[in-house]
C-alpha cells in the first residue's frame, strides 16, 4: 500500500477527480488537497499553500485534473515521482477547443510551454483516452509511453441503474454545459426535424457558452418539444437519468477535433445506470463501444442521423434495453472504479520504477 499525495487545480468535486481518488483509494493511502471554490484563481490560491505546508513522506504525487500549474511547485519541492493527470490540455482546450486564445498569441505559447514542461517531468501521464494520450504525445513532445489511458468513470455511489417513469412518453435527455465540443446545436436541429412526434420531447440540463445560441434556435423553430432547465445539484443527476427513455452521450460536433478524441464524462454516468446512451461515432468511441451492443454510435454533426438514431431506439423498448444492458455489462468490466483503480496500480507501478 503506498502513501500518495493528491492535488489538483480544478474543482475537488469535478467528477474526474472524484473518481481518480476513489479508485485510488481501494488500494492505497490518499491524502488529498483540493479545493471546491468556484474560479481557478481561488481554487489555486487555497491548493498552493497546502501544497507547501504538507508533510511527507509520500511514495508518489499525483497532480489531478488541471494539475499543471501545480507542478513548478511539486518539482521545485523536489516531491518525487510525479504522476500527472492530463485530462485536458491547458493548451488544447483554451487555444483550440474553446479558442480564447491564439496558438500563436503570447498566452497560446505560454500555455503550451506550460503543458510540455508539466509532461516531461511525470514519471506518469495520464489521459482519458488513447486518442487523447497520441494527440499530447505528437504535440508536446513527450514519449508514448509515458502514457497510459484511465477512463473517467462514474460515482458508483450515486450512478447505478434504477426504475424509470414507464409512462409510454419518450425522454431524450442531455446534460451538458454548452461548450462547442458538446455540439448542442445539432441535438436542436435533430428536435426540429422531429417536431411533428408529440410523443418524443427533448430536455437539456445546463448552461454555459452557446445556450444563449441554442435556445434561439429552438424559438425561430417554434419548438415545442424541447424544454431548457438549469443546473441541478449533482445529487439530483442521477434521478434526471433514470427519467428518462434516451440518454444522449456526445460529442455531437463534428468538425471540432478534441470531440472525436475523447469519450464524454456523462457516457459513462448512462452506463453505469444502464441506460441507453447514445455516442458520436468517432475513433476514441470506436475503441470501447460497439454499435447497438454497448452503445448507440451516430456520425457526429449531423442532426439527420441524430434523429433517425432517436426514431429507432423510441420505437423499440427491446433495443433500448438490450444497449442499456450492454452498457452497464461493459462498464462494470472495464469503467467500474473496481478497473479504474487497476489501471492506478499500474500507474503507480510506472512511476515508481
Amino acid at each position: 500500500m503506498a502513501r500518495v499525495l493528491f492535488a489538483c487545480g480544478a474543482s475537488s468535486d469535478y467528477i474526474r477527480n472524484r473518481t481518480i481518488v476513489s479508485a485510488a483509494s481501494r488500494n492505497h493511502r490518499v491524502e488529498v488537497i483540493g479545493s471546491a471554490a468556484g474560479g481557478y484563481p481561488r481554487r489555486l490560491a487555497t491548493v498552493l499553500p497546502r501544497v507547501l505546508a504538507s508533510r511527507g513522506p509520500f511514495d508518489v504525487h499525483l497532480a489531478g485534473f488541471l494539475g499543471q500549474p501545480l507542478m513548478p511547485l511539486f518539482w521545485a519541492r523536489g516531491l518525487r515521482p510525479i504522476i500527472l493527470d492530463a485530462f485536458l490540455s491547458v493548451y488544447d482546450t483554451l487555444c483550440m477547443d474553446r479558442q480564447t486564445f491564439s496558438p500563436r498569441s503570447p498566452a497560446g505559447r505560454a500555455f503550451h510551454r506550460l503543458d510540455s514542461w508539466s509532461m516531461r517531468r511525470a514519471r506518469c501521464v495520464l489521459t482519458d483516452t488513447e486518442p487523447a494520450a497520441d494527440f499530447m504525445a505528437r504535440e508536446f513532445g513527450v514519449p508514448r509511453a509515458n502514457f497510459l489511458a484511465v477512463p473517467v468513470g462514474a460515482d458508483e455511489s450515486l450512478f447505478y441503474p434504477r426504475p424509470g417513469r414507464g409512462d409510454g412518453a419518450v425522454d431524450v435527455l442531455y446534460v451538458c454545459t454548452y461548450l462547442p465540443l458538446h455540439g448542442v446545436p445539432v441535438v436542436v436541429e435533430a428536435a426540429n426535424l422531429l417536431r411533428g412526434r408529440d410523443d418524443i420531447t427533448f430536455t437539456l440540463i445546463g448552461r454555459g457558452p452557446e445556450r444563449p445560441r441554442v435556445e434561439g434556435m429552438a424559438r425561430k423553430y417554434g419548438l415545442a418539444n424541447c424544454r431548457f432547465l438549469d443546473w441541478v445539484p449533482f445529487e439530483e443527476l442521477p434521478e434526471r437519468i433514470a427519467a428518462c427513455d434516451i440518454f444522449l452521450g456526445g460529442h455531437f460536433n463534428g468538425a471540432n477535433e478534441k470531440a472525436r478524441r475523447v469519450v464524454a464524462g456523462k457516457v459513462y454516468q448512462g452506463l453505469a445506470m444502464a441506460k441507453a446512451t447514445v455516442i458520436g461515432d468517432c475513433e476514441a468511441s470506436r475503441i470501447s463501444f460497439r454499435h447497438g451492443e454497448s452503445a448507440y454510435l451516430v456520425p457526429m454533426g449531423e442532426p439527420r442521423a441524430l434523429a433517425d438514431a432517436i426514431l429507432e431506439l423510441a420505437g423499440s423498448p427491446g433495443l433500448r434495453d438490450r444497449i442499456g444492458q450492454g452498457g452497464r455489462s461493459l462498464y462494470e468490466q472495464r469503467f467500474s472504479e473496481g478497473a479504474l483503480a487497476a489501471l492506478l496500480d499500474r500507474s503507480l507501478e510506472i512511476a515508481v520504477t
